[in-house]
């Protein structure tokens, strides 16, 4: 008999779902227009059982090119990209009118104001950094070093290892401190030993863009060429020591739960109770990511030269704060790490670029504006229904698994049942409104929410796990699942069109498992 080939069979099966949806055609549902499968993105000259990418989109893709500010492009990313448009125009018009002190109309508005007022921060230049910058070229000893490094981190850097929070690997409901390897101004590892000619070329343009930024700041042609040469060889130190990519997929690779003794113990030129008070943090068992890394940061304490330290910690902090900074140091940065790097055309708009930022740093007051306006409460409502729906059907698809074995089933129905879902937006609020926000100064704007974060980020480390935090902002069009939370989270920004439209007809309750 003459067998059907599978790809033959599965067209077949998606023209009846094309006709059963109206073959993209729109639909008609309490006063809403609908569509289905949208048939205008496949490219019907292409032979799906040879390339079923071409097939599915290409025609969408012919029609849509990837816009010179991206680097990548789809429905689900041009639907991103107009969510910072809707964030654009929430911004514009909290920061043109007065709101009370101290709520999130304020204080966005004002973050975006200043993040905008080019003029202002073009005639400061490199004038905010002068502190920091000042603060480095005091160090004369072991002593200076490692209280400019506990100042950094409180900044935000994560110079030479960064320290946050994370569940406990080995007790989940608990938050303990993590050590992880940092102080890298290329991607990863790869960057810096790898032989093939993309990296080679990343290292060379590395280079002349760490010189760059060194004589944007005021260093001669042959003093920044020198710094940038003392960089490479330290952060190549560092890299060395790295786990790379593929390592780091593997979990148990950075599992090394210990005491804070064992970590002062293999780092001792770095003074941990020193650190842990000046980040209000109670000695206590931790986890070091990877322990080969925190060695050569205990070799570099030990042994490199303060000088080599200070060019190093210059470089971070020119890195760290480019585009913070006035337009050259802007319009350097983008130009090795998103045109040399990633290949994209033009910076975007300045406007997009603070919601952007505006966003990151104050996420949860920008995204009580923005759930206000595209996300209102029957949108939670129905889309949490609907997940709720989901689960539901996936209980009876457990149950109903043949392949499945009773032990397994029931693991998995309670892992199920413990699945935390959450949709849309936080149920309370964080609170900003320790944030110190000036529509006059971008720069100690940025500071302000940077210390913030830190802050908020420390103060959970030693408590049980707040489950009702959230990972991304509201308006992040994005979602997530937490292994180590068993939760999995639907911000209100990936609950947009093309993804999710609230105009439905209601869902009729939701199911309950048979």
């Amino acid at each position: 008999m003459k067998k059907t080939p599978l790809c033959v069979a599965l067209f077949a099966c998606l023209g009846t779902v094309f006709a059963t949806v109206g073959m993209g055609q729109s639909a008609n549902l309490n006063g809403t227009s609908l569509k289905g499968i949208e048939t205008g993105d496949l490219d019907r000259k292409a032979d799906p059982c040879t390339d079923f990418y071409e097939f599915s989109n290409g025609a969408w893709r012919a029609q849509n090119p990837i816009p010179n500010s991206m680097d990548r492009w789809s429905r689900r990313w041009k639907a991103g990209e107009e969510n910072k448009d809707q964030l654009r125009i929430i911004l514009d018009d909290v920061s043109s009118h007065p709101a009370a002190k101290g709520t999130p109309a304020e204080l966005t508005g004002d973050f975006y104001a200043a993040c905008t007022n080019v003029k202002a921060i073009d005639a400061a230049g490199i004038k905010p950094l002068q502190p920091m910058l000042d603060q480095i070229s005091s160090i004369r000893n072991a002593a200076d070093l490692q209280a400019v490094l506990i100042a950094l981190q409180a900044d935000g850097l994560q110079v030479p290892f960064n320290l946050s929070s994370s569940p406990d690997p080995h007790a989940p409901e608990n938050v303990i401190a993590d050590v992880g390897a940092g102080g890298l101004g290329l991607p990863d590892r790869d960057y810096y030993l790898k032989p093939e000619k993309r990296f080679v070329d990343a290292r060379a343009g590395y280079l002349l863009h760490v010189a760059k930024m060194f004589e944007l700041a005021g260093s001669s042609p042959a003093e920044a060429k020198a710094a940038a040469e003392t960089v490479m060889a330290f952060e190549t130190a560092l890299a060395k020591a790295s786990l790379d990519n593929v390592a780091l997929r593997d979990p148990s690779a950075t599992d090394h739960k210990m005491t804070f003794a064992q970590l002062q113990a293999m780092t001792p030129h770095f003074d941990w109770a020193a650190y842990y008070h000046s980040a209000k943090l109670a000695p206590a068992d931790l986890n070091i990511d990877q322990p080969e890394f925190m060695k050569e940061a205990e070799r570099q304490f030990s042994s490199t030269p303060i000088e080599q330290w200070k060019t190093y910690l210059r470089w971070q902090v020119l890195h760290f704060h480019a585009d913070d900074l006035s337009t050259p140091f802007v319009d350097a940065n983008f130009n090795f790490y998103r045109k040399q790097l990633a290949g994209v055309g033009e910076l975007k708009p300045r406007a997009t670029r603070c919601a952007e930022y505006t966003d990151a740093g104050l996420g949860e007051a920008l995204g009580q504006e923005y759930v206000k306006r595209y996300f209102p409460p029957e949108a939670k409502a129905r889309a949490t229904e609907m997940v709720t729906n989901i689960v539901a059907a996936m209980h009876d698809t457990i149950e109903g698994a043949e392949w499945m074995t009773p032990e397994t089933k029931k693991k998995a129905l309670e892992k199920l049942s413990t699945l935390n879902v959450k949709v849309g937006y936080p149920d309370k609020w964080k609170d900003y409104s320790s944030v110190a926000i000036s529509r006059n100064d971008y720069f100690g704007d940025v500071e302000a929410t940077n210390r913030f974060q830190v802050a908020d980020d420390r103060a959970k480390i030693g408590k049980p796990v707040n489950r009702n935090l959230w990972g991304m902002t509201p308006p992040t069009s994005n979602a997530y699942y937490n292994p180590q939370l068993n939760e999995i989270v639907f911000p209100a920004g990936i609950l947009q069109p093309p993804a999710f439209y609230r105009r439905l007809r209601p869902i009729r309750g939701p199911l309950v498992p048979r």
